[in-house]
């Protein structure tokens, strides 16, 4: 299992209590970053590719989504100039700053994100690109799961890693 970003520790430990073998399964997880400008985000994207072109299990949580959607919009969909407000001052957004008003939040949630994949390009990955191996959350699964509790994303993930079936 390859797994990138500096979130990689919680992600780490959130598999070890579902499931102690999970490093030696064949699966990639981009996490998140508190500081993208200092990876290599060629790379990643390049990884990306490749494991959704294989169909190689892979999962992008959070910022990891966000390179799945400029991956998906650059060779997929043909937008070489696609990129994120974050990484870029120009070319053709498609992941876009968050206004600060996060409105429908409910007591004990939290939302801390400050970009997200624009909506309608969500709905296009959805029907085109995302499978049972080859998915993206904008949250973060590894916070809510729990020995007792493991979230069903990440429950899932590892199952089709090790198995290459769904539950």
């Amino acid at each position: 299992m390859i797994i990138l970003n500096d979130f990689s520790t919680s992600v780490r430990k959130a598999f070890t209590e579902i499931d102690s073998d999970w490093e030696d399964y064949q699966g990639l997880v981009v996490c998140g970053t508190h500081s993208p400008h200092f990876l290599d985000i060629p790379g990643q994207i390049d990884m990306l590719k490749g494991f959704r072109e294989s169909g190689r299990p892979a999962l992008g949580i959070c910022f990891g989504l966000q390179l799945m959607a400029i991956e998906c919009a650059k060779n997929v969909y043909g937008d070489k100039i696609a990129t994120s407000e974050e990484l870029d001052d120009r070319g053709s957004f498609i992941v876009v700053k968050l206004p600060k008003l996060h409105i429908g939040l409910f007591d004990g949630e939290s939302y801390w994100n400050n970009y997200e994949v624009i909506p309608e390009f969500i709905e296009m990955m959805k029907r085109d690109i995302f499978t049972d191996k080859y998915f993206g959350v904008q949250f973060h699964p590894e916070y809510q799961s729990s020995k007792l509790s493991p979230h069903p994303v990440l429950k899932q993930f590892l199952e089709v890693c090790k198995t290459g079936n769904v539950e």
